[in-house]
């Protein structure tokens, strides 16, 4: 069975439901599912270059009091789930396009679930801006990718088209959030549900 995961690689909540997601799984191997991930852009608008952090966060939360009152959930659920957020460290807010190619490139290979993973970690823990190609050049090279075919892939434009037309066809599914779950192509759930919740998803999707 296939699990689609529509995701943004700037988006914590998407980590936390990934982390719920493989401890559902944990107690159901007898359940044979392949994720498939498929990008979603919080920030459609985003310039090529990013946007300096703290400029970013007054933006979409009005002032630095209200995006620190959200961040502070988001990594005490994180803490909760065995992700320790550095948010201090990120500088800036990254177009997420590159990255989102990044993770094409790594499925030619099976490797997908690896780059996504290290993306995060990048991005979230090591304060990485993963908008720069040569940071994500060298996060290809430590999870297996050739150097060399990675500067030729995000050099030109290959599956800039597919980044674009998968979060189009999120919107159209009605999801306006990530985390977002789609099983079978019919059943659809939203957010960072909580790993129980995941879990009688899953069950449903396979059963049904």
């Amino acid at each position: 069975m296939y699990i689609d995961i529509y995701y943004d690689t700037i988006c914590p909540w998407c980590l936390i439901g990934k982390k719920r997601l493989e401890s559902a799984l944990e107690s159901r191997g007898h359940i044979s599912l392949k994720v498939r991930w498929r990008p979603f852009l919080l920030n459609p608008s985003m310039g090529p270059q990013g946007m300096e952090r703290q400029t970013y966060l007054d933006q979409k939360f009005g002032g630095p009091q209200r995006a620190k009152r959200v961040y502070d959930v988001i990594a005490q659920t994180g803490h909760d789930n065995g992700i320790d957020f550095q948010f201090d460290k990120i500088e800036y807010t990254p177009n997420s396009i590159d990255s989102h190619r990044m993770v094409y490139l790594a499925e030619r290979y099976g490797l997908e679930s690896k780059m996504v993973e290290r993306l995060f970690q990048a991005f979230f823990m090591e304060g990485a801006n993963i908008g720069e190609r040569d940071v994500l050049i060298t996060l290809g090279e430590e999870i297996g990718l050739a150097r060399e075919e990675s500067t030729l892939f995000l050099e030109g434009s290959v599956r800039y088209d597919d980044v674009i037309q998968s979060d189009r066809e999120a919107r159209q599914l009605g999801v306006h959030g990530v985390p977002a779950f789609v099983a079978r192509d019919r059943y659809v759930i939203s957010g960072a549900q909580e790993s129980k919740i995941l879990g009688k998803f899953i069950d449903t999707a396979w059963h049904g």
